[in-house]
Formats: C-alpha cells, sequence, structure tokens
C-alpha cells in the first residue's frame, strides 16, 4: 500500500486539467523519498507531446527528471494519466509506461481530470512479475492521507 501525502492528489489533477484543458491526454509521476518505499509525496509533470488520443513523453525530459531525481534522493512510485472518456489501460499504456518494476502503478483518471477530485471511475493497473498489467482496486494499493 502506498500512502499518497495531503494534498498530492489535488496537486496531480491541478497539472492535469491545466495541461489537458479538457482536450489532450496529459501525465504527471507521483515520487516518493527513497528511504521511504511506502510513501508518495510529490506530483511531478514531465515534458511531453499531447493529444485528444494520447501522450509521449519527450526524452530529454525523461533525462532531466530522472537527474532531478537520483540527485534529491527520491523515485517514481506510479505513473497518472487521463483519458478522454472512461478510464482503462491501453495498450499503448501498457507498452510504454515510464518503470517496468513489478510493483510499479499506472493509475489513469476518465474524463481528462475534469470530475471531482478523487478516485471515483479511476484505473489502476499494477506492473507484475511477468511484465504485464493486473488491474487493481485503487484503494487496495492508494491510501490517500
Amino acid at each position: 500500500m502506498k500512502r499518497v501525502a495531503h494534498g498530492v492528489l489535488e496537486q496531480t489533477f491541478e497539472h492535469l486539467r491545466r495541461c489537458g484543458e479538457g482536450r489532450r491526454e496529459c501525465v504527471v509521476f507521483l515520487t516518493g523519498p527513497l528511504e521511504i518505499p511506502d510513501l508518495i509525496d510529490q506530483a511531478v509533470h514531465p515534458s511531453h507531446r499531447a493529444s485528444a488520443g494520447g501522450y509521449e513523453l519527450a526524452s530529454a525530459g525523461i533525462a532531466d527528471i530522472s537527474t532531478q531525481l537520483l540527485a534529491a534522493r527520491r523515485t517514481v512510485r506510479a505513473q497518472v494519466h487521463t483519458h478522454p472518456g472512461v478510464a482503462y489501460h491501453s495498450p499503448h499504456d501498457d507498452e510504454f509506461a515510464l518503470v517496468h518494476t513489478p510493483g510499479f502503478l499506472s493509475l489513469v483518471i476518465p474524463r481528462f481530470a475534469l470530475g471531482p477530485v478523487g478516485l471515483d471511475g479511476a484505473f489502476l493497473a499494477e506492473r507484475d512479475r511477468d511484465g504485464g498489467w493486473v488491474a487493481v482496486p485503487p484503494d487496495e494499493r492508494l491510501e490517500l492521507c
């Protein structure tokens, strides 16, 4: 179970809404300190290109975030992105996740995150040991503090 610090979900929705403008998908990485593996205490908005049907991370943006996280002794615990309608994990989401380690979480927020801040209607997938994804109820992996 990952504990999501107070305000992180709200900050995530702010990034998703501002970037996506109700027209495009957007992505945010949820990070935490290496020393506290079950804590998510920051939302990071990476450089990416987006459209109504997807997003693509910029290589330079990934490198920049990786450098910053390494220097700060932090790591990405989950990625969050939006879909225009219902939330699900698409084949593109399966293939182009940032992290391929078992236990990594990928959260999809419906309707470009324009609904109430929260996990209602969200879809959470967890990377399994075989490199695939398994759907899990968000409240079984994420505790909002």
